[in-house]
């Protein structure tokens, strides 16, 4: 009897195979995901890019030798990222090293307060 609905159902077209509504990305859509990717690392890059000519400015008005060291590991780091955008890479490796300078940033700030 159970056998009978679900067929019913399926062949009336009521009841859908679980796969059948998973549609595979067209060409096009590929094209399309990957310009908004590479749109969005460009944009990443130069956002990026402005910000470490804002850890620059900082970086002048320092005095504290170690909030010094710390920001321009930070530079070094954000020109590495800038790279990484530029290459279209937002992967694992750019993550991790965002996540670095984010740390770096936080030890010059509770440095330069203490």
């Amino acid at each position: 009897m159970k056998k009978t609905i679900i067929f019913s159902l399926l062949s009336l077209g009521l009841l859908v195979h679980a796969g059948a509504d998973e549609k595979k990305p067209t060409q096009a859509a590929k094209a399309e995901a990957a310009q908004k990717h590479n749109e969005g690392s460009k944009k990443l890059a130069d956002d990026q890019d402005s910000v470490s000519a804002d850890v620059q400015e900082l970086l002048d008005e320092q005095t504290n030798p170690k909030v010094i060291d710390l920001l321009n590991q930070v530079e070094t780091l954000m020109a590495e990222t800038i790279d990484q955008l530029e290459d279209k890479n937002t992967g694992g490796e750019t993550i991790a090293i965002q996540t670095e300078i984010i740390e770096k940033i936080y030890e010059a700030a509770k440095e330069k307060s203490t």
